[in-house]
C-alpha cells in the first residue's frame, strides 16, 4: 500500500456540534467536488489518507469534511472520529504505522484550530502528554 496523506487543508471549520454521518457527507462530498464518476483531487483533499496505488472510492480514508450550508467545511466531530482511531478506537486502521504517524501531525493542527476557533483549550489531541510535541500551553 502506498499511502499518500493530505496535509491540512483550508476548509473552514463547521460549527462544534454539526452531526457527523459519514455516508450522508461522503455523498454530500462526491457531489459538491465534482468526483461523481471518479475521485479527483478535490475529493481527495476531504480525507486524511489515500491509497495512491488504487484511484477508487474504496482507497479514500478518514473522512473529516462534509457539504455544510452549501461549503465543504471540516466536521469537528469527524476530525475527533478520525483521532479516536488513530489510537485503536473500533479496531484502529490498517493504514501504515508511518502514515499514521504523519496523519496524527495533522489532526493535531485541525485541534490547535479548533481549540482557538471555539475558545477551548480542553481541545487537544488524545495523545498528547506534558512531554509530547502536541502539548498545548496557553
Amino acid at each position: 500500500m502506498t499511502g499518500m496523506v493530505t496535509r491540512k487543508m483550508d476548509f473552514p471549520l463547521a460549527p462544534r456540534r454539526t452531526q457527523w454521518d459519514r455516508d450522508r457527507a461522503e455523498a454530500a462530498v462526491r457531489v459538491e467536488t465534482g468526483a461523481v464518476d471518479a475521485p479527483n483531487a478535490a475529493y481527495a483533499g476531504c480525507f486524511f489518507w489515500h491509497d495512491a496505488a488504487a484511484d477508487r472510492y474504496d482507497s479514500y480514508e478518514l473522512l473529516y469534511c462534509d457539504v455544510v450550508e452549501g461549503e465543504i467545511k471540516a466536521v469537528p466531530r469527524a476530525i475527533f472520529a478520525v483521532a479516536g482511531l488513530l489510537e485503536g478506537a473500533r479496531g484502529g486502521t490498517t493504514i501504515p504505522r508511518a502514515d499514521q504517524e504523519a496523519i496524527k501531525a495533522v489532526v493535531a493542527e485541525w485541534y490547535a484550530e479548533m481549540a482557538d476557533e471555539f475558545g477551548d483549550a480542553s481541545i487537544v489531541v488524545p495523545w498528547a502528554g506534558r512531554n509530547s510535541r502536541f502539548w498545548r500551553t496557553r
